[in-house]
């Protein structure tokens, strides 16, 4: 059961809104975009794997705080009877090689050698730090399981530890584990606390992509992105209650949902109708306040004042 969904990570969110609105797209935007789709998908190709386990609890995407190592960001929990399963995804290609005397990890890829970080010194520090939260919170130590799985089939294995496996092998290895592990620590009514306490102490990361690209807000683009031809401009005249693409003449009621999340990746979560009259390009704030009204989200403040709070993900009803 999946207590906690996949979502995609707010960096890959932030990075696929500066792609769309920065004045200068550079290579090292595109690899960065490159390497975190990568990673979401060796992500979220485990899911066929873990729909077929049926004793487990399960979260995804969690970051939650340890002192004293700051966060610790889990890709995926199960929680049992038996304690707590890390699986930590990769998703890389080519021959992955380990060395346990040397605790080096190699890549071979088109016959190129370089040396990866140690996933398994990760998982290790990920166990302590998971621990360190538990107790920190009034649970005892549980016993913590932790796994590195390689998502893509075409990775090849060599010398790898016991924990490391293929994504196919995880109701294997998860039946097993079972099995093995006789006695139970958690009942059922402690594994959904338990769970309830991860899910509610998850921080979600910030954004920060114009920092990391040496980015300000005169870089940013502002106008109402159409998903029909990728282009900045939509448009929403007067007394005419959607918007119209000027490239290709898609329309959509809603298509101000995602600008107004781009501005929250890219700047704050928390916006003020001439702010958002400005970065939808609307001809008044009249505009702004019915949209802004209609999207039922937390609001502090009044009249003039009022400011609205933007989720992420925002997904609207309709």
């Amino acid at each position: 059961m999946i207590l906690k969904k996949r979502a995609a990570p707010i960096q890959l969110l932030g990075l696929e809104a500066i792609m769309r609105r920065s004045k200068y797209v550079t290579d090292e935007m595109r690899s960065a975009m490159s390497k975190r789709q990568i990673g979401f998908k060796g992500e979220c190709s485990i899911d066929y794997y873990l729909d077929q386990l049926t004793h487990f609890l399960i979260l995804h995407d969690l970051r939650l705080p340890a002192k004293p190592y700051g966060y610790v960001q889990i890709d995926t929990l199960l929680l049992c009877k038996q304690g707590m399963i890390i699986l930590e995804v990769k998703n890389y290609q080519g021959v992955i090689q380990f060395d346990k005397d040397s605790h080096q990890v190699l890549r071979i890829l088109h016959e190129k050698e370089e040396r990866i970080p140690n996933p398994l010194i990760q998982t290790s520090r990920q166990q302590n730090q998971l621990d360190s939260f538990l107790v920190q919170n009034g649970w005892p130590s549980l016993p913590i399981s932790t796994y590195v799985v390689y998502s893509s089939p075409l990775t090849l294995l060599r010398y790898a530890p016991s924990r490391v496996i293929h994504a196919e092998a995880i109701p294997l290895e998860m039946d097993t584990f079972l099995k093995k592990t006789k006695r139970e620590y958690l009942s059922q009514k402690q594994i959904e606390q338990v769970a309830s306490l991860l899910s509610h102490s998850h921080l979600p990361a910030s954004s920060n992509q114009l920092k990391l690209f040496g980015l300000d807000s005169t870089s940013i683009q502002s106008g109402v992105h159409c998903i029909q031809c990728n282009k900045l401009t939509m448009t929403r005249p007067r007394r005419i209650r959607k918007w119209t693409c000027e490239n290709c003449s898609f329309t959509s009621k809603y298509a101000h949902i995602p600008t107004l999340q781009d501005y929250a990746l890219l700047f704050q979560p928390t916006i003020k109708n001439h702010q958002a009259r400005d970065f939808l390009n609307l001809p008044t704030t009249t505009i702004a306040h019915y949209l802004l009204k209609n999207l039922n989200v937390r609001t502090t403040g009044k009249n003039k004042g009022r400011t609205y709070h933007i989720p992420i993900p925002f997904e609207m009803d309709h």
